[in-house]
């Protein structure tokens, strides 16, 4: 068996619940001499475990750029297997298929120009020792194994959370949040408002969202800059959802810092990213009115918020958490 696959800690990443019966089969005949798992011989369990560990280390696993494990190998699978083996210089692909010509009505359309990646026993050692040095390291997804396995099984599972279980996981930090960011900068944040962002952007799971436009982008402007950190540029991480190429405008030490930054610093960003001058007024008053919704809404979604109805949707989320902020006070 592969060094670290008995490893209790590895086998919860790959797989919910660590049932190793699904995934183990595929592997041992990886290791037995099969020359590699592709997109056309690979099972389903093996194929998940693969799309967890990819996103346990911070790779997308969907054409669309997002973080899924739907036990297909299809080419978002294919990217994010090239990608850590072109960052762990295991593959002959180069950075410029990796950062192929698009835009972002063609980037997924034009994904094939990465070719077929392979799952060899090299890139599975590599995986699980990236792995093993991380968990030994404590520099995981979201700070914690605990918390990266429930926002991991979360998506596997498709369930995320209603107001009232982010009020409950996130509320105190939400708040202490908004302290904090009142002390930084003056502007006195509702924690209402942080709470709705993270229910509209995330639902309270983190999936992040790779865009392969912006790293071709980024690639061009900037093609001396370490490729895995302009990876997660060109993603929306944590939470609320910010890009990458934001971090040091929520105080992140870099764009990988996003994902990996613990559950307080991730509601911490969110609150950071909201308390700009041009919308400083709105989420600070108790009660909103429509054309706050609105600000914010452009400010977070951009000028076409309306139509995705993003400004209704703050509104009642935020309505919703000032509810179960006060039946909180009645209890009390």
């Amino acid at each position: 068996m592969l060094q670290g696959l008995d490893e209790r800690r590895i086998q919860a990443i790959l797989s919910l619940d660590a049932v190793e019966s699904e995934w183990l089969p595929d592997l041992e005949r990886l290791v037995l001499g099969s020359s590699g798992l592709t997109r056309h011989s690979a099972g389903e369990g093996a194929i998940e475990a693969i799309q967890r560990m990819l996103m346990f280390l911070g790779y997308s696993t969907s054409a669309s750029g997002a973080f899924l494990v739907d036990g297909d190998f299809g080419r978002g699978t294919n990217r994010g297997i090239a990608q850590f083996q072109f960052e762990n210089r295991l593959t002959a692909i180069d950075r410029s298929s990796l950062c192929y010509p698009c835009q972002w009505n063609n980037a997924r359309a034009r994904i094939d120009a990465i070719p077929e990646a392979r799952v060899d026993v090299e890139t599975l050692e590599a995986m699980l020792q990236k792995a093993l040095a991380a968990l030994d390291s404590g520099e995981i997804p979201l700070g914690r194994l605990e918390d990266a396995l429930f926002h991991l099984n979360a998506v596997q599972r498709g369930t995320f959370l209603n107001c009232r279980k982010i009020q409950s996981r996130y509320g105190a930090a939400a708040s202490n949040a908004a302290a904090h960011v009142a002390d930084e900068t003056g502007v006195e944040i509702r924690p209402e408002w942080i709470l709705a962002i993270i229910r509209q952007e995330t639902a309270g799971v983190v999936r992040p969202r790779f865009e392969q436009h912006v790293l071709s982008r980024e690639n061009s402007r900037d093609p001396e800059t370490e490729f895995s950190e302009l990876r997660y540029r060109s993603m929306s991480i944590g939470l609320g959802q910010i890009m990458g190429f934001n971090f040091e405008h929520v105080g992140a030490a870099s764009a990988r810092a996003l994902l990996f930054a613990p559950i307080e610093e991730q509601v911490l960003y969110v609150a950071r990213f909201i308390a700009q001058p041009g919308i400083a007024s709105s989420v600070s008053t108790p009660r909103p009115a429509s054309t706050d919704y609105r600000k914010v809404a452009k400010y977070y979604n951009g000028p076409g918020y309306a139509k995705h109805h993003y400004h209704e949707r703050l509104e009642r989320w935020f309505n919703e958490f000032v509810l179960l902020r006060d039946r909180g006070r009645e209890v009390q």
